[in-house]
């Protein structure tokens, strides 16, 4: 049933464990499952993290989700940070800096 999938996730391997359980493995690495939903006619899918991807119409789907899921994170979309948010404050006080004075130097007025 779900064993056309892995031609378009090579490295995605789909195995089933029981009768409407399959349990998918990214490179050996448990990847998520795909089973029957609380719905007879929904399929359950859950990530390899233990996310739970919805219930999906049909078993494909729901396998789709879980290879979403399963892509590497350098294949996912990155958002771009803010350039505000790359700014740091500078580490010292700047009311504690003011008020040190190098030595040698003429304290009052003159």
């Amino acid at each position: 049933m779900l064993s056309s999938l892995s031609a378009s996730t090579p490295t995605l391997v789909w195995r089933q464990a029981d009768d409407d359980f399959y349990v998918a493995t990214l490179d050996g690495q448990y990847a998520g499952f795909v089973t029957t939903g609380l719905q007879p006619t929904t399929f359950a899918a859950e990530s390899g993290r233990g996310a739970d991807l919805g219930a999906h119409a049909s078993p494909a789907a729901a396998a789709a989700a879980v290879a979403a899921a399963a892509r590497p994170a350098a294949s996912r979309p990155v958002p771009r940070p803010d350039a505000a948010r790359g700014r740091r404050r500078s580490s010292r006080n700047a009311a504690g800096a003011a008020g040190t004075r190098p030595a040698g130097r003429a304290v009052g007025p003159r």
